[in-house]
């Protein structure tokens, strides 16, 4: 009964040092930051496809368009992706 008594103490204490711990809080504000900014750049490329499936025009034209819309996505992503990368580190 004490090891377990002594086991629930340690095991509280580990969690509220992890929880209040600088680091944590830094890495928990970076994927709240991460999640809005993959909502913006989803957002973008929802109107910017909507938009580029309207143009009318020839094949090539009309891929250029959703190209353009792809690459913005990518670069999008990648950036909300280096952004956590640099506030928490490689996580």
């Amino acid at each position: 009964m004490i090891r377990y008594c002594f086991f629930l103490i340690l095991s509280f204490t580990v969690i509220h040092c992890t929880k209040t711990d600088p680091s944590y809080e830094k890495c928990e504000r970076a994927d709240l930051d991460y999640l809005a900014c993959s909502l913006v750049v989803y957002q973008s490329y929802t109107y910017c496809a909507e938009t580029a499936a309207s143009i009318s025009g020839s094949t090539e034209t009309k891929a250029a368009a959703k190209f353009k819309c792809d690459a913005e996505r990518l670069v999008g992503s990648y950036l909300c992706e280096d952004i956590k990368k640099k506030t928490c580190g490689t996580k």
